[in-house]
């Protein structure tokens, strides 16, 4: 194998990782609308710790594809924030206040910066497989 592939990337589940990955941020698309439900209809509070939600649980449990551990390791700090961010919101529109405005931006902005990360890293990860899939054909042309 190529020597400029990290090492443990023959070894790695690429297409594991992209599907657990890809249906743990459905999911959190899913929580983030609970929160706004909560905050525009009083819906149910979803659970708050980064720990409870799915795709929490998936970024503790799963390692990072190889050569991708920053990546990997500013979308885990994004959810944290995201979910300690939620719980300032609802918290301050607790008792039927209206959400702090600047509360609420901050949640949405992670939002974004969460989403693009997390799309970042998915192209790279189809990247390096699409980099591994010509290495491996070259060598047997």
């Amino acid at each position: 194998m190529n020597a400029s592939f990290p090492p443990g990337s023959e070894q790695f589940d690429y297409s594991s990782f992209i599907d657990g990955f890809e249906e743990v941020t459905y999911w959190h698309f899913d929580w983030y609308s609970r929160i706004m439900a909560v905050l525009l209809y009083n819906g149910p509070r979803p659970a708050l710790s980064e720990h409870e939600c799915r795709f929490g649980r998936f970024m503790e449990t799963h390692g990072s594809p190889p050569g991708r551990q920053d990546e990997f390791d500013k979308v885990h700090q994004l959810h944290v924030k995201m979910h300690q961010a939620a719980d300032t919101l609802i918290t301050s529109a607790e008792g039927g206040a209206h959400a702090e405005r600047e509360a609420f931006d901050e949640f949405v902005e992670l939002q974004s910066l969460f989403l693009a990360t997390c799309f970042n890293l998915m192209r790279d990860v189809f990247t390096d497989i699409c980099e591994r899939s010509r290495a491996r054909s070259a060598e047997t042309s």
